[in-house]
């Protein structure tokens, strides 16, 4: 069976059973970042969000994005994503971005039945703003439109030196997950055109 076909099979199968907030709990947020420099533009926004909210009141689950090519970590960062109030994803402007990360899309978007709440962007930028950043851009507005989430975007300047590791994540898709799902749409997976995100 096709990995991604058993990850929707595990969700489906206990998708009742997920309760939409912990208890006590005034905010749940679920978050992706792509290396440490994106989780600390991360670590920092929840920061704040702590603040407001108090620490004792916020739930948060965070995720490396070259960590969803394992199947557990997928469904566990799936899970997060569906009882989310914010889904914070922090990345670099790429032209594509790491495959395992439209697949994290892939299986929770179609499953959030319209629950309310928001889609943060930290999208580390180089000045001036380039063809990348606006397909990142464009990409993660058109997931929250089409899961009906409120869209809050905001750049960050991408580090002078950029760390090998972080090219890695955006140039190669990597796992099974990865070519489980290149198996069911191509080689060249384009998530813009598999969700009509382009209209």
């Amino acid at each position: 069976m096709k990995t991604v076909e058993l990850l929707k099979r595990t969700l489906q199968s206990d998708e009742a059973t997920i309760a939409p907030d912990g208890p006590g709990y005034a905010l749940n947020i679920a978050g992706v970042y792509q290396d440490m420099v994106t989780r600390d533009w991360a670590m920092q926004t929840c920061d704040r969000a702590m603040q407001l909210a108090g620490d004792k009141r916020v739930q948060n689950a965070w995720f490396n994005a070259n960590s969803l090519s394992d199947p557990g970590i997928l469904v566990d960062a799936v899970r997060a994503a569906l009882v989310a109030d914010v889904i914070l994803v922090s990345v670099y402007a790429a032209d594509e971005l790491p495959l395992d990360l439209y697949v994290w899309v892939d299986v929770w978007l179609p499953r959030r039945q319209s629950r309310v709440g928001a889609l943060t962007a930290l999208i580390g930028v180089t000045e001036p703003l380039d063809f990348q950043s606006a397909r990142t851009l464009d990409y993660l507005q058109a997931v929250a439109r089409k899961g009906r989430l409120d869209f809050i975007p905001q750049e960050r300047k991408r580090p002078a030196i950029f760390p090998a590791f972080s090219t890695g994540l955006i140039a190669q898709p990597a796992g099974d997950t990865a070519q489980a799902h290149q198996e069911l749409y191509g080689p060249r997976y384009d998530a813009y055109y598999h969700w009509e995100l382009n209209k």
